[in-house]
């Protein structure tokens, strides 16, 4: 009799593992092949117009759907007055077609004013061109045909909205894996310029882990990603575990971050690369209402 209930017990443990797992796969393929909607409110005393804004970030060539349709349409439901794109909408690898998403950015920059500001993967197809060839030169002139502003260490203002957009490309040893290199003093200031005192300041800047760097430059909004959510999420406590540069429980990993006059949006990005797949954390749509107000 002991010996039927240590095999009944063994069994029923056996059998809770196995639901477990396959309760964890079933997370995994549906969060990585789906995105949900993140809603957020900014308000700034120079905003002329109230204007809504759509934030991609870390499409990472990922399709959903056909020509991406389900991506396209829910943002065409959303209907933004402009498009703001947060680094690496493609995979910093050889030879990877890329035609899906620059078909994408074609699609939205066909209807509505997009600004690109460059990740790391982008970077990375200039720096290495003894490894990509001439694939960056490509992609960034399918891009600007399309009548995208490609915004790296520059800024555009829209005076209609009383805004300024600046696209930050950090230096390449901000990447690196196992750890956080430091910028230097003023090394933002040294790349961008002041901002403009006379309007919002919208700063697209790829890598969160620089928050406090973003502040003393003085942006007013922020907007990252980089961090894919922490690829895996924990439940209740909604805590990322793990970035892509192999750092343990990022300290910005999603959502809004304040700290003096500047506020930083992290999205969790919509695609994935070194590690296949998201749980727990599906895609990230980011749509911002911008408003005139005296509070941000």
């Amino acid at each position: 009799m002991a010996r039927d209930n240590h095999h009944m017990v063994r069994d029923i443990i056996i059998s809770v593992i196995a639901v477990l797992v396959l309760f964890l796969i079933w997370v995994a393929v549906l969060d990585t092949n789906r995105f949900t909607l993140s809603k957020y409110k900014y308000t700034h005393p120079a905003i002329k117009k109230n204007f809504t804004a759509v934030v991609l970030s870390d499409l990472h060539n990922k399709r959903f759907g056909k020509d991406n349709e389900k991506l396209i349409n829910a943002i065409d439901v959303l209907s933004p007055d402009i498009i703001l794109i947060a680094g690496d909408m493609i995979n910093g690898h050889p030879h990877e077609n890329i035609e899906g998403t620059v078909s994408f950015l074609k699609n939205l920059a066909s209807k509505y004013p997009v600004y690109y500001e460059n990740g790391n993967h982008e970077m990375r197809l200039d720096l290495y061109r003894d490894k990509y060839g001439d694939q960056y030169d490509e992609f960034c002139g399918s891009i600007k045909e399309f009548g995208i502003k490609l915004l790296v260490n520059e800024r555009v203002t829209l005076e209609d909205y009383g805004v300024t957009v600046i696209g930050s490309e950090i230096n390449k040893k901000h990447y690196k894996r196992m750890g956080i290199v430091p910028m230097e003093e003023g090394e933002l200031l040294k790349e961008l310029g002041a901002p403009d005192e006379n309007t919002c300041n919208i700063l697209l800047a790829h890598n969160p882990d620089f928050f406090e760097d973003y502040v003393d430059y003085g942006a007013d909004i922020v907007f990252s990603g980089h961090v894919h959510g922490g690829i895996v999420r924990i439940p209740i406590i909604n805590k990322g575990i793990l970035s892509p540069n192999a750092t343990f429980f990022p300290k910005y990993y999603q959502g809004e971050y304040k700290k003096g006059e500047t506020t930083m949006i992290v999205s969790r990005g919509l695609g994935f690369h070194t590690i296949p797949f998201r749980m727990f954390n599906p895609g990230d749509l980011v749509v911002v209402s911008f408003e005139n107000g005296s509070e941000k």
